[in-house]
């Protein structure tokens, strides 16, 4: 009897340890986007940016773009000092964005036509935004700007 029962303890570990890595998401695009910024897309739609310095400017070829629809959270990590002109350009399903305080600038168009995204807090540490970064933004109801924005 305890041999059935360490048996079935260790089928159910198993189990939930299988049920677990099936619901785990998993990584579907990475590469570069910046000299030393990196990122990923995961197939929950969790893009992760991170690394040092500027990220590159795009207009319609980030990474990402041509299955942009699918990204649905923005993360920027502490040590990306800048968000690249037209970066989520068109990513409908965007519905939430974390600035670090490590960005100091956010580049044109950078948000343009991101119809999920509702609020967004920028941190002290940005000082400028480029134009129309936030237009098309139809479903933003909050945008937190600080002082040190020019």
């Amino acid at each position: 009897m305890k041999k059935l029962t360490v048996f079935l303890a260790a089928v159910v570990l198993l189990c939930a340890a299988l049920a677990l890595s099936a619901n785990a998401a998993t990584i579907v695009r990475s590469g570069s986007c910046g000299d030393s910024v990196t990122y990923t897309l995961d197939s929950d739609g969790l893009l992760t940016i991170s690394g040092t310095g500027d990220m590159n400017d795009y207009y319609d070829d980030a990474p990402w773009y041509s299955i942009r629809d699918s990204v649905r959270t923005v993360v920027i990590n502490d040590g990306v000092a800048s968000i690249g002109r037209y970066a989520f350009f068109g990513c409908t399903g965007l519905t939430s964005v974390t600035i670090p305080d490590s960005v100091t600038s956010i580049g044109d168009y950078a948000f343009y036509r991101c119809d999920g995204l509702t609020s967004v807090t920028i941190p002290d540490s940005v000082t400028s935004i480029g134009g129309f970064a936030f237009y098309g933004c139809t479903g933003l109801t909050s945008v937190t700007i600080p002082d040190s924005v020019t």
